[in-house]
């Protein structure tokens, strides 16, 4: 086989890899897919990721090996692309490789979902998290409000790409200020459960949970690293929302 087509499945290998670890998906599963799309085009490989970093080896017929190193710069959670690529790979023997160029390249540019599902779905969270933690009419109506204006917050925190902490902090000294701005006009008898429903929307859940599934799997270096980045966004979630009640209550 040519180098020009040893190069390309290296590329590729990287695209996949890079999409898989920028919408959230578990390194085991990022690794495990590149030594499958390698394989299957006829080459050995080596691969290690982390949560920034991939590194892939493949290694010819003729023992020559070559290598790629790409870094990850962002990550989101969008398990409906790493479903899509997931499913590529598990059905590698219907595409030819440019097919699976263009399919990457399709899930890729996919857009998120638009801003009012995203308000739609904070508002509906934050509001039925009410009913959870057995709040009243009031609460619902509260929570759903103060859903729909940490959209409008980590919407603006996008754009301005406000980083992890400073986002997680500022979005939850805004949901408790929401709640105690009820509280004082005597909308809600208790701000309690519309903090602790809105805040459900910033707790990272999947992202405690993968940490989880790989640090079982063996990867302990990523599996702490993702874990470490959940205790940040807690602690940060828990300091915003401790100085805005400090605030309110003095």
């Amino acid at each position: 086989m040519s180098k020009q087509f040893e190069y390309k499945i290296l590329n590729l290998a990287g695209d996949l890899g890079e999409l898989l670890l920028e919408n959230g998906s578990e390194v085991y599963r990022v690794e495990n897919s590149i030594s499958s799309l390698i394989k299957y085009f006829g080459f050995s490989s080596q691969c290690f990721a982390t949560l920034t970093c991939i590194i892939i080896t493949l290694e010819n017929s003729n023992k020559e090996i070559i290598s790629l190193v790409r870094r990850v710069k962002k990550r989101e959670v969008n398990l409906n692309k790493v479903y899509k690529v997931s499913t590529l790979i598990k059905n590698l023997d219907k595409y030819e490789i440019n097919t699976l160029e263009n399919n990457l390249r399709i899930i890729k540019l996919e857009n998120s979902y638009s801003f009012f599902i995203n308000s739609f779905g904070n508002c509906i969270g934050a509001s039925f998290f009410s009913i959870l933690f057995l709040g009243d009419f009031y609460n619902f109506i509260s929570s759903f409000f103060s859903g729909f204006l940490i959209s409008i917050f980590l919407k603006l925190s996008n754009k301005i790409n406000l980083g992890i902490f400073f986002t997680n902090l500022l979005g939850s000294f805004i949901v408790t200020s929401i709640s105690y701005f009820f509280y004082h006009i005597y909308f809600i008898s208790n701000p309690s459960i519309t903090i602790i429903s809105t805040l459900m929307l910033l707790v990272p859940g999947v992202s405690f949970i993968n940490s989880m599934r790989d640090i079982f799997a063996g990867d302990l270096v990523t599996g702490v690293s993702r874990l470490m980045e959940v205790l940040m966004i807690g602690s940060s979630i828990a300091v915003g929302s401790g100085i805005a009640i400090n605030f309110f209550q003095n």
